[in-house]
């Protein structure tokens, strides 16, 4: 009798041939052995055909054992065989007594045809398992590749979002400590401004206070008018009206053109009372302005004062001295000297400028000598006697004596001043000292600061000032 195991049987074929190996093959022809190797190799077998039974119980319409009659099948074999051991054992036990010669070794069966075909399909079911199994592995492999690759894309994303919002954060702090900064400068303008707003306020209060204060003496002063005297010298008190002409700084063309316009201006008003001339400070300057001025004070059909305040040299002194009546303080300091001027050129030049200086020198200088009761050149020994460089100066009481001014005052009243902002003076605007006499206050690239001095409009004017320490430069 055949048996046949085909690929296809499938599960109802294993198990035909499982009943025809137990049918065909008697268990005493079998070695012990042998039965226990197919035994094994069959359970072994029928496992992924089990598997594969219940995958196709589904799609294939034959019918057959499942794999639990399968094992049971396999587990009735082993019994069975495990019976029939321990049968051949006894038989064996009982044959060996009475004859004690030695056991003689079975001559081995061959294997029947049915066997073979049991072990060839046996060897094919384990390759196939094999297979499975290999594929299984390879399915497993690639499904563990597959989620490694899934891992690393997903530590790549996060470590990606991670950076973003790591860069994000840094950004983002910039940005919030650019705008605490923003802030903060904010912070200080606004103080800044509140402080600023503050001192004009408060700056802007003082001025308003000041101006209705001023209101206030604009009234009072209102009904008030210049006192205007004859005789303005008043038990030591000197008593200057509102005709009076600034005189400061410099002697220049500007300043002298300025003085001789208020002169006439003041005439043309009245030739009763005095004009008053007021020297705060002035260091000397042009001859030929001096000169101007000098004609100019001659030339008034009303009276011409000349006041010094504080310190009046060079030219200015001697327009002082010159005056038909001067006052001063017994503190004011009066300077006569010999002409100190710029030069420049080369030897016969300035041989040439000298000798005209000594001209001008002679024109002013000889009558402030004839007023004093001498002589040019007693007046000039007697510079150098006082003072080495021939700078002759005095206070005003010894001025006084000298007769290079004629009154000392106690007190000087200025009843023209009405109004803190503007003298009440008739006539043109008061101007700055500097604009007036055209001087320009700057600092050397030294760092030390000076007057740059006006150009000299006469060809054969001269500069008569007094410049110890070189304050003042003229241009050439």
């Amino acid at each position: 009798m055949e048996v046949t195991l085909s690929r296809g049987s499938g599960l109802n074929s294993t198990s035909k041939n499982l009943d025809k190996l137990g049918q065909l093959i008697p268990i005493d022809r079998m070695s012990r052995h042998t039965l226990t190797i197919c035994t094994i190799l069959l359970s072994v077998a029928l496992s992924p055909i089990a598997l594969s039974a219940g995958e196709n119980e589904t799609t294939s319409p034959v019918k057959g054992p499942n794999a639990q009659e399968l094992c049971d099948k396999g587990t009735r074999v082993k019994k069975h065989a495990k019976e029939t051991e321990k049968t051949d054992a006894g038989t064996t036990k009982d044959a060996t007594k009475p004859a004690p010669t030695a056991p003689q070794k079975p001559p081995a069966a061959e294997d029947s045809p049915e066997i073979k075909a049991i072990q060839k399909e046996i060897a094919r079911l384990t390759l196939e398992k094999n297979l499975i199994d290999a594929k299984l592995a390879h399915a497993e492999a690639k499904r563990r590749e597959a989620d490694a690759a899934r891992n690393q894309t997903r530590v790549e994303e996060r470590a990606r979002i991670e950076s973003r919002l790591a860069f994000e954060a840094v950004k983002e702090g910039e940005q919030n400590a650019k705008k605490l900064a923003r802030l903060r400068a904010l912070e200080t303008e606004a103080k800044l401004l509140k402080l600023q707003t503050e001192n004009a306020l408060g700056k802007y209060s003082a001025e308003a206070a000041l101006f209705q204060k001023r209101q206030e003496l604009g009234k009072i002063a209102a009904a008030a008018k210049p006192l205007r005297l004859k005789e303005p010298l008043v038990n030591g008190t000197l008593c200057i009206s509102d005709r009076r002409i600034t005189f400061n700084g410099v002697v220049t063309s500007n300043l002298a053109e300025h003085i001789v316009e208020r002169v006439n201006f003041f005439n043309n008003q009245d030739t009763e009372y005095p004009i008053f001339i007021v020297i705060d400070n002035s260091p000397g300057g042009s001859v030929a302005a001096g000169f101007q001025i000098l004609k100019a004070m001659e030339s008034s059909k009303a009276p011409v004062f000349v006041v010094v305040k504080g310190f009046a040299a060079s030219m200015a002194a001697v327009i002082t001295t010159l005056a038909q009546r001067s006052f001063c303080y017994d503190n004011t300091i009066i300077l006569h000297h010999q002409m100190s001027t710029f030069f420049g050129g080369n030897m016969r030049t300035l041989e040439d400028r000298l000798k005209f200086a000594q001209k001008w020198y002679d024109r002013l200088a000889t009558p402030v000598a004839r007023k004093m009761g001498s002589d040019l050149k007693t007046f000039t020994k007697q510079m150098y006697a006082h003072d080495a460089e021939a700078d002759w100066q005095e206070f005003g009481t010894q001025a006084q004596k000298l007769k290079w001014v004629d009154h000392i005052v106690e007190r000087i009243v200025e009843t023209a001043i009405v109004d803190v902002r503007q003298p009440a003076a008739q006539g043109p605007q008061r101007a700055s000292t500097q604009r007036l006499n055209g001087c320009e206050a700057k600092v050397d690239e030294k760092g030390m600061p000076y007057v740059q001095l006006p150009p000299l409009e006469n060809p054969f004017d001269l500069w008569w000032i007094y410049d110890k320490h070189g304050y003042y430069r003229a241009q050439h």
